[in-house]
């Protein structure tokens, strides 16, 4: 142990040098502290949502990395380059995963992240947008999933068209890209881990003015590996769908999602047994705000096949609460509760075990402690702005299995052995803290805190309390 923890020290210091140089760069140019003007175009998290057209006018580009954002590639400026990236340097350290019944029992490791991405833009009908990513775990007990660990391979690589009729638009994208919907609580982006989840296929989109949107979609998702230029799309699953957003006139601040999304799985792992898996998924959402308000309720229901069971699963979810915009540090009280079907019959020929699909990662805290199936949770939880740049959050989670025959389950999905059947439904509770400092629009430097109690359904597996600290500082440009 003392010599792999050695080995891997100059790796780890080479790592803090990298992100101070970052920083002092990041301080060296006033402009980039700055919070930036609401005339710029913004970061945002799927880096190929940005659009940085704006800057054809010189009077925007204020920024020393302008440079990068807007290159001409003809006289006229229809044609164009926007260059970018992220550096995300993370430690974490993990007591007793999952309530103990992980492994191993105590862990800690950096997480080391870089990617760098082109979108070249051939007039308004075109473009292409290219990312590449390397991330690396020193550190890590044993070998380092290829979640956490790949040597250099393409995160993203797809070319679009555009095209306007009458009042909306088309375009068509296909290739490697990222996906999120909605809350993300079905399809979404895995940030905590160093790779990012991609899918390769097609995505068509209808856009119509602010009201109305439309995507679908067919993809396989990305299977990460370890070496160089070795990803591939995993053909043991599909993923197709129908999305769509719109506001509801009818209420201020009320928009609605509708969607459909089919999964076929080979090779499904849940506490009935290994089977292929056919599911389909129907659900709305209902989300938006008004003065103080806020809310994001969403309801699910899926059906198909496991193996010669059919599947009968549901869900409900809610995030809601109220700020006190008028107050010192603008609190906002705030409420998330979930419930996840599960199986109560392992032997009666269907399966209740709601699947989540591919949802964020994290999704109740970033110790990723359970699954979004066959839960109950509540998450009451208190956000404070201490400065307008710090951001502080506190919440309590307990966590029930919704059936007692069914296990619980660890991200992404697997029942986790020896909690089906138990005699208890209560998996155990988690006490959460994060804070973020967003030190520039580039620079966010933050930390989460959770611990956690098995409940008498865990303690009956053999589980028992741990905790999970996480520090990390990513910059984006």
């Amino acid at each position: 142990m003392n010599s792999r923890r050695a080995h891997h020290r100059p790796t780890c210091k080479r790592l803090h040098r990298s992100a101070l140089l970052w920083i002092s760069l990041l301080c060296a140019n006033p402009m980039a502290m700055a919070q930036g003007s609401v005339d710029r175009p913004a970061l945002k998290s799927l880096r190929f949502d940005e659009d940085w057209s704006p800057l054809r006018d010189p009077a925007l580009r204020t920024d020393f990395l302008d440079p990068l954002k807007w290159i001409p590639l003809n006289d006229s400026g229809s044609w164009y380059a926007t260059l970018g990236g992220e550096l995300r340097e993370r430690y974490e350290y993990v007591r007793a995963p999952v309530f103990g019944l992980g492994s191993p029992p105590r862990n800690d490791y950096f997480l080391s992240r870089a990617s760098l991405f082109a979108d070249i833009h051939f007039g308004p009908g075109f473009r292409t947008f290219v990312e590449i990513a390397a991330a690396h775990a020193p550190g890590w007990s044993g070998s380092p999933p290829a979640t956490q660990k790949d040597t250099l391979d393409v995160l993203q690589a797809f070319g679009e068209a555009k095209l306007s009729l009458g009042e909306g638009q088309l375009s068509v994208r296909a290739g490697r890209q990222q996906m999120s919907f909605g809350s993300s609580r079905l399809v979404g982006v895995r940030d905590s881990p160093n790779i990012r989840r991609s899918f390769d296929g097609v995505r068509v989109t209808w856009i119509e003015s602010k009201d109305l949107r439309v995507d679908a979609f067919a993809v396989q998702p990305v299977a990460p590996r370890t070496g160089r230029f070795d990803d591939g799309r995993d053909r043991a699953q599909d993923l197709w769908g129908v999305y769509a957003t719109t506001n509801v006139p009818a209420v201020a601040g009320l928009k609605a999602d509708l969607y459909y999304l089919g999964l076929n799985r080979r090779d499904a792992r849940f506490a009935q047994g290994v089977e292929t898996e056919h599911r389909h998924t129907v659900g709305a959402r209902l989300f938006g705000s008004h003065a103080d308000f806020d809310w994001n309720i969403e309801g699910i229901f899926q059906f198909g096949n496991f193996g010669g069971s059919s599947i009968r699963a549901w869900a409900l979810s809610s995030d809601t609460g109220y700020t006190f915009s008028d107050r010192t540090w603008t609190p906002r009280i705030g409420l998330k509760a979930d419930a996840f079907s599960g199986d109560r019959n392992l032997r009666d020929g269907r399966l209740g075990t709601f699947n989540a699909l591919f949802p964020r990662l994290p999704y109740f805290s970033e110790a990723n402690l359970v699954a979004p199936s066959n839960l109950l949770d509540l998450q009451p939880n208190l956000t404070l702005a201490l400065t307008p740049t710090v951001e502080l959050n506190l919440a309590w989670n307990p966590l029930w299995k919704q059936t007692k025959a069914d296990a619980f389950y660890a991200p992404p999905l697997s029942p986790v052995r020896g909690t089906a059947g138990t005699q208890s439904r209560h998996i155990g509770q988690q006490v959460i803290a994060t804070i973020e400092w967003s030190a520039t629009p580039r620079l966010t430097v933050a930390a989460s805190y959770v611990h956690f109690e098995p409940g008498r359904a865990t303690r009956q597996a053999g589980g028992r309390s741990g905790e999970f600290l996480a520090t990390w500082l990513q910059y984006r440009f």
